[in-house]
């Protein structure tokens, strides 16, 4: 575990994309960084709406089809595994919806450095806006991903900033931005776009920050209307 001197350093080195098992195909963009322990990750996320999600096995799986089948809610159901450092998410979490159809999801990987005593934890965030069938999966099922995916990054930060969970945000440069016309794929082959920035968050854990006092990282803009 290494302590960096500035995260941008350490954060625009880490790769671009999760992947499936073999580390072969590429997954979805990892398009956020969070700087805070374990306990900060719990406290600020909680506070701010977001619940961890159930494993995946038999039980879940047929309780994920049958809210499929009728449309209701499942505010913990699993998320599937997306591979990065040769391991699946460390955590996930989910803002549920009133429909298992639709969600924003995020996956966070607990990354081999850190910044002022702080653990840093690369992660993926997209919006679920439908189910459907794929072999990719072992539960032959997959959510369909909203192609705006820069949307989710800023919800992220959205609902972390009401809950008063942030002390500091900035983005980075992350993947090849890609566009409407020219989007990206996922492992579903879900087309997708975005402007290529990874938001950054230091949480501010068990300690409530009022907008005023949130500071920011002066590396890159986000295009996003929440962003600005």
């Amino acid at each position: 575990v290494q302590t960096c001197a500035l995260p941008i350093s350490a954060i625009k080195g880490v790769g671009e994309l999760a992947a499936d098992k073999d580390g072969r195909v590429a997954g979805d963009p990892l398009n956020l960084v969070m700087i805070g322990n374990s306990d900060d990750i719990l406290a600020s996320l909680s506070r701010a709406g977001w619940s961890f999600t159930q494993v995946i096995n038999f039980d879940t799986v047929r309780r994920m089809a049958g809210a499929a089948i009728s449309g209701a809610a499942y505010p913990v159901a699993p998320v599937s595994p997306l591979y990065f450092m040769n391991r699946p998410q460390d955590l996930a979490l989910q803002r549920a919806r009133n429909t298992i159809l639709q969600r924003n999801h995020l996956r966070l990987w607990l990354a081999p450095f850190r910044f002022q005593g702080k653990s840093i934890w690369v992660g993926q965030v997209s919006r679920d806006i439908d189910i459907k069938a794929t072999t990719s999966s072992s539960t032959l099922t997959t959510h369909v991903i909203d192609p705006n995916i820069d949307e989710a990054r800023e919800h992220v930060l959205q609902s972390l900033l009401v809950a008063g969970s942030v002390t500091r945000f900035g983005f980075v440069a992350g993947i090849e931005p890609g566009t409407a016309a020219n989007p990206h794929t996922n492992l579903s082959d879900d087309p997708y776009f975005t402007d290529g920035l990874r938001l950054v968050v230091v949480l501010s854990g068990n300690t409530t920050t009022s907008p005023d006092a949130v500071g920011f990282f002066e590396w890159r803009e986000s295009m996003d209307p929440l962003g600005k």
